[in-house]
């Protein structure tokens, strides 16, 4: 490892799943030789609130955020694969359940607004049994307000769309900006084009996940303040 400061505040790299994560702890862990400064590459059960209590409140935080309609087939269809062909996690009983009544995303996102009461409630249960679809931004970020009380201590935040294009930015943030890029990158992306969710599918999910969307929408407004937001913006 580098000659690591100190006095710098340590930075809790949030994996949020489906995120890109995998490829970013990738980059990092090539480059763990020549971190500068504390970094935390924390997994899938660490939160903004979790991180204050363990690390400090004075931590920094750095996180990636996606589109909730691209992350929420993402999730769907990972988890129906069962992480492969980059990982090989078994389903949950629960999962196992939820993969039994809904064969595709848009069968969930349907299901949301059906006012058939058995289908409604089989789509609540599998959102609350999916990994990642049950790991949403709230249990990660908190709501709205925590999210912008914490605004001071968010050292990076970007939208997965963009990360490549500020990566040389980010990385420089981390205390890395003459890091090195690995050979090949860990991707977890999947191994054909994700269906795009029908009108219907997006607004039944929209309403339902209106929280999700308010919070995306939130960090993507941060990540714009922090320089990381889309390319002329």
């Amino acid at each position: 490892m580098g000659i690591v400061s100190k006095s710098t505040p340590s930075i809790c790299m949030l994996h949020i799943g489906k995120t890109g994560g995998s490829y970013l702890r990738s980059i990092l862990k090539h480059n763990e030789a020549r971190w500068t400064r504390p970094l935390h590459l924390l997994g899938h059960g660490a939160t903004l609130k979790g991180t204050a209590k363990r690390f400090g409140a004075d931590r920094q935080l750095a996180f990636v955020v996606r589109d909730p309609v691209v992350r929420f087939s993402s999730a769907f269809y990972s988890r129906q694969r069962q992480g492969r062909p980059t990982y090989q996690s078994q389903w949950s009983a629960e999962e196992a359940a939820a993969f039994l009544w809904f064969k595709t995303a848009e069968e969930l996102a349907l299901a949301l607004a059906s006012k058939n009461e058995r289908e409604k409630s089989a789509a609540l249960f599998a959102f609350d049994a999916i990994q990642h679809l049950k790991g949403d931004l709230r249990h990660y970020l908190g709501g709205v307000e925590t999210l912008l009380v914490a605004r001071d201590n968010i050292a990076i935040c970007v939208d997965l769309a963009h990360l490549d294009a500020h990566l040389p930015a980010i990385m420089a943030r981390l205390g890395l900006p003459d890091f090195d890029m690995p050979p090949q990158p860990k991707t977890h992306a999947a191994p054909v084009p994700l269906p795009k969710l029908s009108p219907q599918a997006e607004a039944a999910l929209r309403a339902h996940w209106a929280e999700e969307f308010e919070l995306y929408e939130t960090a993507c407004e941060i990540a714009r303040q922090l320089g990381f937001g889309p390319a002329g913006a």
